[in-house]
């Protein structure tokens, strides 16, 4: 609970006519809890060290990651991993939903079974790569399709590949912030990310991921 404090929390509501009504509300469900001094401790910034962990079992698959630090919210290159992360899509085998280059992984390597990117940003940095699982007697073929795949993404990419990846990643995104809900979860998290917020946000951002 030490770690719960007024400066890391962020409390957001929809639909409030009347902030004032708003605020003597969280007073009333809040005001009761004890105020909890701020630490000076300051978290110095996560340090990406790479190497390789393996891991034994009695499964007959394989199951890899490759992965490589990238950059956290903040960074203006956010948005280029994200779309390398489109290109990159999602499949498993006999599936009728595979999305992007994973598609035609599962399709010409009969011995993968499922095949998606890897995309995660933090406050100081990030992750990204592939993930790729099949059949154990071929695993030093699924870390070389990993590989070739992660390879790819450095070579020219054609523009209609491209712009289906930007146009999908733009639908994506509308429509997670459709709802109430997830607008006000996204608001919360552009604030928490940027120290500000403003509608104007939202047009950089979809402006960004497809390059109008």
């Amino acid at each position: 609970m030490d770690n719960i404090t007024p400066k890391k929390c962020l409390i957001v509501a929809s639909g409030i006519k009347n902030h004032k009504e708003y605020v003597d509300l969280v007073k009333e469900r809040l005001g009761d809890m004890l105020a909890v001094p701020e630490h000076d401790y300051v978290r110095a910034r996560a340090e990406y060290i790479g190497g390789e962990y393996r891991t034994w079992t009695e499964s007959p698959t394989t199951n890899i990651q490759v992965a490589f630090e990238s950059v956290p919210w903040a960074d203006s290159d956010v948005f280029a991993f994200n779309l390398m992360n489109q290109l990159l899509g999602n499949a498993k085998a006999f599936s009728k939903d595979n999305t992007g280059r994973a598609s035609g992984v599962i399709q010409s390597n009969q011995f993968v079974d499922s095949f998606h990117g890897i995309n995660s940003h933090f406050s100081d940095t990030g992750i990204f790569g592939v993930g790729i699982e099949g059949a154990g007697s071929h695993s030093a073929d699924l870390l070389k399709v990993a590989i070739d795949q992660l390879d790819r993404l450095r070579q020219p990419i054609a523009e209609q590949e491209l712009a289906r990846a930007k146009n999908t990643l733009k639908m994506n995104f509308l429509l997670e912030i459709e709802n109430s809900s997830n607008r006000l979860e996204e608001l919360a998290r552009n604030f928490s990310t940027h120290g500000n917020l403003t509608i104007g946000q939202f047009a950089q951002q979809i402006d960004a991921v497809t390059g109008d």
